[in-house]
């Protein structure tokens, strides 16, 4: 018997991307810096939000800048699993 696991927090953030910032999929990769999807300063404060939003996690702008999308995802999962 298989069990689907639940949404990985890459693939919440992956989707968050694609479907409200209209991200290519193609380009929503782990090794993509943040700061090259999220294309200026309102979409990085938007992304803040919808994080809070989908996952109740506060993150700051600067994280969004400065981190890839997969190192990204693992401070956020970090932070859920911290909980």
């Amino acid at each position: 018997m298989t069990t689907s696991a639940p949404e990985s927090v890459l693939d919440v953030i992956s989707e968050l991307l694609i479907e409200k910032f209209e991200v290519p999929s193609e380009d929503v990769r782990g090794n993509a810096p943040m700061r090259d999807l999220l294309i200026d300063s309102l979409m990085i404060v938007e992304m803040a939000i919808a994080v809070h939003e989908t996952l109740g996690i506060k993150v700051e702008e600067e994280e969004l800048r400065a981190a890839t999308l997969a190192e990204f995802a693992a401070a956020v999962d970090e932070r859920l699993t911290d909980r």
